[in-house]
């Protein structure tokens, strides 16, 4: 009998210490689900839910200020973009407006070639080992960490009529930012002088992976330094190449900041500069979603509906593009 009671507070003090560890296991678990909990309560709120209203914005005039209003609109949102005899009855002529800032922004998009094209050449040339190297690459990354506001404020200051420094240099006296022909340049050479930064960095890392054996072998083939760069570094570079043109298609299509300061709202008149020539796709959503045009009391929520379809657009295109670039990358690997 004594031993029975003995074992039996044996078996219930060994217990003990399990049902601690069994708490302590399950303290653990909620504190894990807890802080993993925070964050997606944020991407729900500042992600998921976004996007539902955008499509339900797509079908409905939406109050941003009370969701209760939401009424179908019978593809009204569709109209106004795509409509133009529907569009030229409202108040701002969406269709116009639509059809002119894609040609904008694919024409601003296109220049991301150019800012490749430029840093692979500046990595290039980096990569030669010359002295003074580092701090070259340092100073070539200075414009990509900078913000894009102050890129645009800078370049306004340099294309500015009076005292800006291009007219100075130059002697010159033109309005660039007041020409319809010459702001979207001026947008884009803004973009050109800051994009390139990033590329250089990447393209020098990757070229630093090159293999030096095959330009030995080259070498050895009579090849000169410019067919080295086309058979023997572009192939190696490829992958780098592919992935900063993803990036570059999204950056050149949402192309928003720079535009928006280089060639500002002139009140009264065009929304973005001289003859809206610089109205990109993400200025024309910005623009719909304002107080002034959204709260119009006729034509406010199919504004709000237009605006989600051009956001939509944006994501396909914008996914599109990546996807035949994606095709294209896997079939030059295959083939190589």
């Amino acid at each position: 009998m004594t031993n029975t009671v003995g074992m039996a507070e044996t078996a219930e003090v060994s217990a003990r210490p399990r049902k601690k560890i069994k708490r302590a296991r399950v303290a653990e678990k909620c504190y894990a689900y807890l802080f993993a909990l925070i964050p997606l309560i944020g991407f729900f709120i500042f992600s998921i839910a976004p996007i539902v209203i955008s499509i339900i914005a797509m079908f409905c005039d939406v109050n941003l200020y009370d969701v209760s209003a939401t009424e179908w609109n019978a593809f009204s949102g569709f109209k106004m973009l795509f409509d133009q005899s529907y569009s030229s009855l409202a108040t701002v002529h969406v269709t116009e407006l639509f059809v002119h800032s894609l040609g904008i922004t694919f024409w601003i998009a296109s220049t991301q070639i150019v800012t490749l094209v430029i840093s692979f050449i500046m990595s290039v040339l980096l990569s030669q080992k010359l002295k003074g190297s580092k701090v070259f690459q340092v100073l070539f990354f200075i414009p990509y960490i900078c913000s894009g506001v102050a890129v645009a404020l800078m370049w306004r200051w340099m294309f500015a009529r009076d005292g800006g420094m291009i007219n100075t240099i130059f002697g010159t006296n033109i309005s660039w930012l007041n020409d319809s022909n010459t702001v979207t340049w001026c947008i884009i050479i803004a973009i050109i002088w800051q994009a390139p930064s990033y590329g250089t960095v990447m393209y020098h890392a990757a070229l630093g992976n090159v293999n030096q054996s095959l330009y030995e072998a080259a070498s050895l083939d009579g090849a000169n330094g410019f067919q080295k760069v086309i058979h023997v570094t572009l192939p190696a570079v490829a992958p780098t190449t592919f992935y900063l043109l993803m990036a570059s298609i999204s950056t050149g299509l949402l192309t928003y900041d720079i535009s928006a300061l280089i060639a500002p709202s002139i009140w009264g008149a065009e929304i973005a500069g001289p003859e809206n020539m610089g109205l990109t796709l993400m200025r024309l959503v910005f623009y719909l979603m304002s107080p002034a045009v959204a709260n119009d009391p006729v034509y406010g929520g199919q504004y709000l509906s237009a605006a989600a379809i051009i956001s939509w657009l944006l994501f396909f295109m914008t996914g599109t593009l990546s996807v035949i670039v994606y095709k294209i990358r896997n079939r030059s690997l295959k083939n190589a």
